[in-house]
């Protein structure tokens, strides 16, 4: 019979100190999926800088012909196959790196490409459940009031810990994702608001530098189309609004590794026994 390691589950604020604190040792873990949006972008950019040479080379596009050559369309369809394949490493390893980080104190891409080549079916699997659930979520918004669409990130959102942690099944990981929600509503509804919220300031940095960007473009006076803004203030802006989407990509490794955290200590304690009583007249030794 398995008991109940500690009095209670981990306080947030134990949660993010330690996180934070595996996040600084261990900041490649935000890289996977990072390295894989930057392949698919450089891909298409090739493709589409392939089709313009081409269409030049070839004097332009024909009149009545298709605007888009056939083999342009197999080569976009060919790069997306890519980036699923990708995208999937990418957030499997993430998970798995921030599983060895709380395991070890140290992760590698080595830990990250194990829990690809070990649990990507399972991610797989798991995200066609997901998308079916989060259909019937749509479907119920309605007769909800917006419930069902508010509840769904919450209720799923131990599904990749279960998944890659875990070592659960795709379905068996929703399906464990629902039970430790509702076995410990506080503590996931409070983690998960909170780790969003961060994750919702991170990104509103950056439209505060995209903001007067956009107010220098507009007309001014007796001027009816927007004009280009002035040099020193579009650098300033981009290079903020780079880091701003530089702290978010990382952000999302710590969001990897405090929700792996969580499910680490909220997983053993849903599938435990209670101590039992002791017996009457016992008072147990402190």
């Amino acid at each position: 019979m398995t008991t109940v390691p500690a009095p209670g589950p981990i306080g947030f604020d134990t949660l993010l100190s330690r996180s934070w604190t595996l996040f600084r040792r261990n900041w490649i873990v935000a890289l996977p999926p990072v390295i894989a949006g930057v392949v698919v972008i450089l891909a298409l950019m090739v493709l589409v800088a392939v089709f313009v040479v081409a269409a030049l080379a070839a004097g332009g596009l024909k009149r009545g012909g298709s605007p888009v050559p056939v083999p342009f369309f197999a080569g976009y369809f060919g790069i997306m196959l890519v980036a699923i394949v990708l995208y999937l490493w990418g957030y499997t390893a993430m998970f798995g790196m921030a599983d060895a980080a709380w395991e070890r104190g140290t992760a590698t891409f080595g830990d990250g490409s194990a829990a690809f080549f070990a649990r990507a079916g399972a991610v797989f699997v798991a995200g066609i459940g997901l998308f079916g659930v989060g259909i019937a979520a749509l479907i119920l918004a309605l007769p909800t009031l917006l419930l069902a669409l508010l509840a769904y990130p919450v209720v799923t959102m131990y599904v990749m810990p279960a998944v890659v942690s875990g070592g659960r099944g795709g379905f068996e990981a929703i399906g464990e994702s629902f039970q430790l929600v509702r076995r410990f509503p506080g503590q996931s509804i409070i983690a998960f608001l909170v780790l969003v919220a961060i994750w919702y300031g991170i990104s509103f940095i950056g439209g505060f530098f995209v903001l007067p960007l956009e107010f220098s473009m507009l007309p001014q006076g007796s001027e009816t189309v927007p004009h280009a803004p002035p040099i020193a203030l579009a650098v300033i802006c981009g290079l903020g609004y780079l880091v701003a989407m530089a702290a978010s990509m990382a952000y999302s490794g710590f969001f990897a590794l405090a929700l792996t955290g969580l499910y680490r200590d909220l997983a053993p304690r849903a599938n435990a026994s209670p101590l039992p009583p002791a017996p009457s007249g016992i008072v147990p030794a402190p």
